[in-house]
């Protein structure tokens, strides 16, 4: 039998799988698309969120008597961070823009924004799109852990392959 079926048998969560923190700030959070969601008259986000289609869902909805729909409406530090999850910007990028924008120490940032990011791919709001050399770097067990079920090749900036146009070498940057 597996640990991990050993810990569900006694009630223990699993530990979950980690990547380097490095690699972690280096993901590109991307909102679901099939997530219906609106900016108010205040510019604040309002998204609906569907109950999931499953047969679990459905009696458990039926006997507490649990709408279909939610709404969840973000503050404007939540908004800040939903319009920079558009798959462009990395979580460093988020980091970045939100001490420059809140005054806040980047300790402070990250652990407030991985929560926040958390909550938010919890609820089925988005995904992250992990660069190739990071899931590379993975073994299958890890991968799988984190839910990465799908690989696809994304165009990565000069900045994010560590190149530069101008000498074709790569950066020596690997900041922790």
């Amino acid at each position: 039998m597996s640990p991990g079926l050993w810990q569900r048998l006694l009630g223990k969560k699993a530990e979950r799988p980690r990547i380097a923190r490095r690699d972690a700030l280096r993901v590109h959070p991307v909102r679901n698309p099939n997530l219906e969601w609106e900016l108010d008259e205040e510019g604040v986000v309002t998204a609906t969120l569907r109950r999931p289609d499953n047969l679990k869902s459905r009696l458990i909805g039926s006997f507490l008597m649990a709408p279909e729909t939610r709404q969840l409406k973000l503050d404007e530090v939540g908004t800040f961070v939903w319009n920079l999850c558009d798959g462009q910007h990395t979580v460093n990028d988020i980091v970045e823009a939100m001490v420059a924008r809140y005054k806040l120490s980047r300790r402070e940032v990250e652990v407030s924004l991985t929560e926040f990011l958390r909550m938010l791919a919890k609820r089925g709001m988005i995904a992250v799109a992990v660069p190739r050399d990071i899931v590379d770097s993975l073994d299958p067990a890890t991968a799988k852990a984190l839910g990465i079920v799908e690989v696809r090749v994304v165009e990565q900036s000069e900045e994010e392959t560590g190149r530069s146009s101008d000498s074709g070498e790569e950066s020596g940057s690997d900041q922790n």
